[in-house]
């Protein structure tokens, strides 16, 4: 009796392990389709008469070891989004759903290259993969696919260009990638699933006239921040920030080129002295749609080493009329004055909510993007 129960619980062992391999085979083989159905559509971005719907994100960093020797760091992000509505009321498409990530990264001979594939219904991590390699021609890749559960069902890796045992290299793990493309997806979200979005000339306001000390330092701070922006564009070691955004909601497609240029800062009071911070000093938005007349501006001036706005300016175009703000704060983000052709004003309100949003998804980058 002993051997039969054993026998029994053998083959039951062995039929269950025998429907986990189906079951992960199913789950990997239905990942592989959709990568592939991904990738079909990536390569129909923007042809057949559609609007290409992607979003370019590049960041410029490095280290200047020596005159003559400049490490420049570059990142290539690139996100491929689709549409779909969420207001019923509606008769085009208010969001957006990001399916596939790829990031190029390169570094004094080292680079790297990453895929991250989400459901592109539901939205969760399905697959994620790394291939890195130095300048001497190491290579090494990994390969993870992830349940509905965000579980690890299966990890593949290649070390030097053979086939190797799970953690054989650390340049990558699951969690690790797991939590890259979190980052990633949150950093979509902000950049275009944004709720109850305002836009310039809400409400009318009214301000005291600036104090000539506070305005001479914003406009003596503007020049500067331009007169740097220019020479970073001229730079051997560049430090910047773009992203272009191409989308299409009910018109024809829009393109917005959002651009932060920024300091890197080290040995600052209260920080930790081995991890540098970056600051944004100036930042920029063009937001147009040449088919439907319309093309806004926005430039966003900073306080050297902080992030408290102290200036903004809109610049407005819509079928023939212009509109411009400048808006002047003081150092509590107290709007001081206003300066404007429009009948309205808001006393900079939605600006500077735009800025902290742009702030938040700038630091997220720096975070993700900037080894």
């Amino acid at each position: 009796m002993r051997n039969l129960i054993l026998t029994i619980v053998a083959l039951l062992m062995g039929s269950m392990a025998a429907e986990a391999q189906t079951s992960k085979a199913e789950a990997i083989g239905k990942i592989r389709k959709i990568y592939a159905e991904a990738k079909k559509a990536i390569a129909d971005n923007g042809k057949n008469g559609m609007a290409p719907l992607d979003i370019k994100i590049t960041t410029n960093s490095g280290t200047k070891v020596s005159d003559d020797f400049i490490i420049n760091e570059i990142s290539e992000l690139t996100f491929y989004f689709s549409k779909y509505r969420i207001d019923s009321s509606l008769d085009y498409p208010d969001a957006s759903s990001c399916y596939f990530v790829t990031e190029n990264w390169s570094a004094n001979g080292h680079i790297s290259y990453r895929e991250v594939l989400f459901d592109p219904n539901e939205g969760n991590l399905l697959f994620s993969y790394m291939r890195a390699e130095t300048h001497a021609g190491f290579v090494i890749e990994s390969r993870y696919y992830y349940g509905a559960d965000g579980q690890l069902i299966e990890q593949k890796h290649k070390v030097g260009g053979k086939e190797a045992s799970d953690n054989s290299q650390s340049w990558s793990t699951a969690e690790g990638d797991k939590e890259l493309a979190s980052k990633y997806l949150e950093i979509f979200e902000m950049l275009m699933n944004q709720k109850n979005k305002t836009t310039t000339q809400t409400t009318v306001g009214k301000t005291a006239t600036g104090d000539a000390t506070r305005m001479k330092f914003i406009r003596d701070t503007y020049a500067k921040a331009k007169e740097k922006v220019e020479q970073n564009n001229k730079s051997e070691l560049p430090f910047d920030l773009q992203i272009v955004i191409r989308d299409q909601s009910w018109g024809p497609p829009e393109v917005t080129d959002l651009k932060f240029y920024f300091d890197v800062v080290t040995n600052q009071p209260g920080s930790d002295n081995t991890m540098p911070s970056y600051y944004c000093y100036f930042a920029s938005e063009h937001h147009h749609n040449n088919q439907m007349g319309f093309d806004f501006y926005n430039e966003y001036l900073f306080k050297p080493n902080s992030h408290d706005l102290i200036f903004n300016y809109t610049r407005a175009l819509e079928e023939n009329t212009k509109n411009e703000w400048r808006y002047y704060y003081d150092d509590n983000g107290n709007c001081i004055e206003v300066k404007t052709d429009a009948e309205e004003h808001d006393n900079g309100a939605n600006d500077k909510q735009t800025a902290r949003r742009y702030l938040t998804i700038f630091d997220k980058l720096c975070e993700a993007t900037i080894r």
